[in-house]
């Protein structure tokens, strides 16, 4: 059973069991969590400030409220939140245009990302070789996802406890799910995102010379090529090249599932349908409740054989 836990401006906490209406929605497209949520209250509710969502004691979700409302009508009174996770923190702030040489991510952090209340994080703690450049407008969120990009060749997630996560390291969890407990399954196979070969330049003074093969292009006949200048230090390195073919390769597979009832876990993870040889990937999870009941739905890419 979830748990919801809102808090207000002071710090006082109110607990909720049994909400109305509940959308947690989390997708590695997006770096930040939503919920949306409805609860029947009695009296009123004071200024919010934080929501968060417990599962068997354990945090699944955390966020700062964006929206409350109150409406009070003939079935009674109702309060509604909005709130995103604490990744929103970074997309809601401007960072200050700066260039840093050789950056790293303790600099980073002491800099940007501590102010705003972040305090640990998982990854790569030396100085790299090369400029950070910020310029006016990016976010917080685009400083950081810029740093990895550019000079740790990893996505950067933050995890529900406020941890900044640059380690790239796979979610190591498993969902296993049999057909007969969804109501829905949906297979797609998506030939247009695949990228058959990615010409590297490895050399300042070069050319594209070095090519970087999709086997499963091959297989499915599919001719679609690009080109990588691996030379320029703020792009990677060849191993990016190789990184981009096996993520056209992954998002060329999709799976939907329909599960009737609550199925939270973090993307990343793995999802093993039985039956099915392969294994995917889960991208996105998308939970609702509301008066029809409990529904989870989820999003998968095939991630190996």
């Amino acid at each position: 059973m979830l748990k919801y836990i809102l808090r207000d401006v002071g710090g006082n906490a109110t607990a909720f069991s049994s909400p109305l209406k509940v959308s947690l929605v989390s997708s590695q497209d997006a770096p930040a969590d939503s919920l949306t949520a409805v609860f029947a209250v009695s009296g009123r509710i004071p200024a919010l400030r934080s929501a968060e969502v417990l599962r068997d004691g354990e945090r699944v979700f955390f966020g700062y409220i964006d929206e409350q409302s109150e409406e009070l009508n003939d079935n009674g009174r109702f309060l509604t939140v909005s709130a995103r996770s604490l990744a929103a923190v970074l997309l809601d702030n401007e960072a200050c245009p700066q260039i840093y040489c050789s950056p790293s991510m303790p600099l980073l952090m002491k800099r940007h990302f501590a102010p705003l209340g972040f305090k640990d994080y998982i990854g790569a703690d030396k100085a790299f070789n090369g400029q950070l450049v910020i310029t006016k407008g990016m976010s917080e969120w685009a400083v950081l996802r810029s740093f990895c990009e550019y000079f740790t060749g990893t996505a950067p997630r933050i995890k529900a406890d406020g941890v900044i996560d640059i380690s790239g390291e796979e979610n190591s969890g498993t969902v296993y799910l049999s057909p007969d407990k969804t109501f829905m399954i949906k297979r797609e196979l998506k030939n247009k995102a695949l990228v058959s070969r990615i010409w590297a330049r490895t050399r300042a003074a070069g050319d594209y010379s070095l090519p970087v093969d999709s086997k499963r292009a091959a297989q499915a006949g599919v001719t679609r090529i690009r080109y990588f200048n691996a030379a320029d230090s703020r792009s990677g390195t060849v191993l990016t090249a190789e990184k981009m073919i096996k993520k056209a390769d992954k998002s060329c597979e999709r799976l939907t599932v329909g599960y009737a009832g609550c199925m939270l876990c973090e993307t990343g993870a793995r999802l093993i349908m039985s039956g099915d040889r392969r294994i995917y990937g889960i991208t996105g999870i998308v939970y609702i409740l509301d008066s029809s009941g409990e529904r989870t739905t989820i999003y998968a890419e095939v991630n190996g054989e």
